[in-house]
């Protein structure tokens, strides 16, 4: 009998009723004829099942529940997944030295047992675990290692985790073309397969590539297919992501109050899962947002706090980024001294670990500090190198700004006509992207252009 409820329990877990499989597993651990091994997979699928909800709390309780089962009976496969799963736990959780406690454990397992569908699983892992750290090199060798065990094995089902994984590599390299068609090419796996998490993550992903190019409808519609899937799988984690993308869609546009709205949304979830890379993103996006809008105290609690937890976790990217929205306080504040400081500490990260759609932001800003400051001559340079990265890549809004800093830049040198060229492509670019608050300010520096003509 206790057979029959775990294959229900069981067909409920693969196809996504997670709720019933849990009534059925439930039901099957109160009978009183099931064995230890039973009970042990019983409670990795209840964790994993609450680890998808966000429930991650109790999907560690579950995993330490099946630990103590596996251990209880030394069933190695049993005690590699759990430490593999207790691994992605804490690697959310940014307790980052008991992440990779867990996963050289299940490595050390299942290299010993030879199970290369393991070891595939762990390499994927410990490649997002150098990811978060910044190390695209160690990461980017694990999900290859991790690639070729899986064709090696013919394991299918790994397969859009690693595309979707590399992609994002190539993305945080400003191989943005490579990174579309390897995210294009995940979505059609992962429909294949039926991995709805996968499927989702990665829509996320072509969304926030979609913005940076200014493709915002097709972001928008990336990001409405993305919640779709995540409320019906109820995958929280998953809206998080999607929140924070449509907050920087939103951001864009300059429509400010509503992007401010989706990073708060984005950071109810993310704090309801203790999800600290997360956190740190929201915290951040709330900040460049209220700076914006001039409430620099508010803005600064945020940074600090989004620091705090990028310092603690050695996310050097997120230091990154936290440097760059210091700069843009520093400069709210007219203090350009301590601007110039944070972008230059900011830029020397975003070298140091090739994250070149930081550098592209920073090259543009660094032009428009220059031009307040009246230092021409490094205004042209950082604007200069603005365009060479910015049009490499296709950031359409960094290309945006930067006419936007060189009709500044050639109104102070009193070239007029070279300044109304760069303001009419700016404006037109803003247009684009929807922008109509920077598109009129460019409209007003245009008609005042003419006067003077």
């Amino acid at each position: 009998m206790v057979i029959k409820i775990i294959e229900k329990a069981d067909w409920h877990f693969i196809n996504g009723q997670h709720i019933k499989a849990v009534e059925f597993y439930q039901k099957a651990l109160s009978c009183g004829e099931i064995t230890e091994i039973l009970k042990a997979k019983i409670h990795c699928n209840i964790g994993i099942i609450f680890s998808i909800q966000g429930e991650l709390k109790q999907a560690e309780q579950q995993y330490l529940v099946a630990l103590e089962l596996n251990e209880k009976i030394d069933r190695k496969e049993g005690l590699s997944n759990i430490y593999c799963n207790l691994g992605v736990i804490y690697t959310g959780w940014g307790e980052l030295n008991r992440a990779e406690e867990m996963y050289k454990k299940s490595l050390e397992i299942d290299e010993a047992l030879g199970n290369m569908e393991g070891v595939a699983g762990i390499c994927i892992n410990m490649g997002n675990f150098y990811y978060i750290q910044g190390n695209l090199e160690e990461s980017e060798g694990m999900f290859r290692k991790a690639l070729i065990i899986t064709k090696h094995i013919n394991n299918k089902e790994n397969l859009p985790i690693i595309f979707s994984n590399l992609g994002n590599i190539n993305y945080f390299l400003g191989n943005m073309e490579k990174a579309e068609s390897i995210f294009k090419e995940t979505i059609e796996i992962s429909k294949l397969l039926g991995n709805n998490e996968a499927l989702a993550t990665t829509y996320a992903n072509l969304a926030s590539l979609y913005q940076k190019w200014g493709k915002l409808q097709w972001a928008k519609q990336l990001y409405d297919m993305t919640m779709t899937l995540c409320k019906t799988c109820k995958m929280k984690e998953g809206e998080a992501n999607a929140f924070a993308v449509m907050g920087e869609i939103l951001k864009t546009e300059g429509n400010y109050v509503s992007s401010k709205e989706m990073f708060k949304r984005a950071l109810e979830i993310d704090k309801t899962l203790d999800r600290k890379i997360g956190l740190s993103d929201d915290l951040c996006g709330l900040a460049s947002i209220l700076i914006k809008e001039e409430r620099l105290e508010e803005a600064e609690i945020y940074l600090q706090e989004s620091l705090q937890i990028n310092e603690n976790l050695d996310n050097f990217s997120g230091i990154a980024e936290n440097y760059y929205e210091y700069g843009n306080f520093y400069l709210a504040n007219k203090d350009y001294k301590e601007a110039e400081n944070c972008f230059k500490t900011s830029l020397d990260i975003a070298e140091r670990i090739q994250d070149k759609l930081r550098i592209a932001k920073l090259f543009c800003k660094l032009g428009e500090l220059y031009i307040l400051t009246e230092n021409l001559d490094k205004a042209r340079k950082y604007n200069e190198q603005s365009f060479e990265i910015n049009d490499e890549i296709g950031y359409k809004e960094m290309i945006a700004d930067t006419c936007k800093n060189f009709g500044d830049y050639y109104l102070k040198t009193t070239d007029i006509l070279q300044a109304e060229e760069y303001y009419e492509k700016a404006y037109g670019l803003y247009q684009e992207l929807f922008n109509g608050d920077k598109a009129g300010i460019l409209s007003e520096l245009i008609t005042n252009i003419n006067r003077i003509k």
